[in-house]
């Protein structure tokens, strides 16, 4: 059964998505803080996080790390009443699968979850992955970059790759592509020419990556 963790600090919102959800046949654990939600997800494994992105204390999006530290695959949507582009871009950085905005009709809700949870499955089915080192891989703004960069130019030489992620650190640049090549998302031709392996190009085209 799909286990999901909802993190909404309006208790009659709360009730109302635990009753949705219950009848679609997940398995909801409700909690009322972000910080509660972390809490949780260190003894109980979680396929899909729904996070209310206004909470006393830490915000859903401040949250996604610590989860994803305890659950590199868990899949989250943030749900927000004060929803613009920037929030959903921030979100979507910060490690946001989808961006919700409140009110919401129960089968939005339903419809937004089945996706997130089809793509995070299409992810796991990935035996070429392996989800500590991508996540890792992923959480650096120069390594997001590097693979935009090369999604976007197909071949870069290392100096021209440099130079696009707008780096000047030549050695702290090569550690940052060392981490990416461990992951398995870029790799070096036989002209030591840095491109995207096609597990790199699963990602870029399946997690929104940007940098900040």
């Amino acid at each position: 059964m799909t286990a999901i963790l909802l993190a909404e600090d309006d208790r009659e919102l709360s009730q109302n998505m635990v009753e949705i959800l219950e009848l679609e046949g997940f398995n909801v654990t409700a909690v009322e803080s972000a910080e509660a939600a972390i809490k949780a997800s260190e003894t109980q494994h979680f396929d899909i996080a729904l996070m209310d992105l206004l909470m006393s204390g830490m915000t859903g999006v401040e949250a996604i790390s610590n989860l994803r530290q305890k659950q590199p695959l868990i899949a989250v949507i943030i749900i927000t009443a004060y929803a613009t582009v920037d929030t959903a871009v921030d979100a979507m950085k910060k490690g946001a699968d989808s961006v919700m905005t409140k009110p919401f009709k129960s089968d939005e809700l339903i419809v937004t979850i089945r996706r997130s949870l089809a793509e995070k499955q299409l992810f796991k089915s990935r035996v070429d992955l392996d989800p500590d080192l991508v996540y890792g891989a992923l959480a650096n703004a120069y390594r997001r970059k590097a693979l935009k960069v090369l999604a976007e130019h197909k071949t870069l030489k290392f100096m021209d790759l440099c130079r696009l992620v707008e780096i000047e650190d030549h050695t702290k640049f090569n550690f940052h592509l060392r981490q990416l090549k461990k992951a398995g998302l870029v790799t070096q031709n036989e002209n030591k020419i840095y491109i995207l392996t096609n597990t790199g190009q699963f990602v870029i085209t399946s997690h929104n990556i940007s940098q900040d």
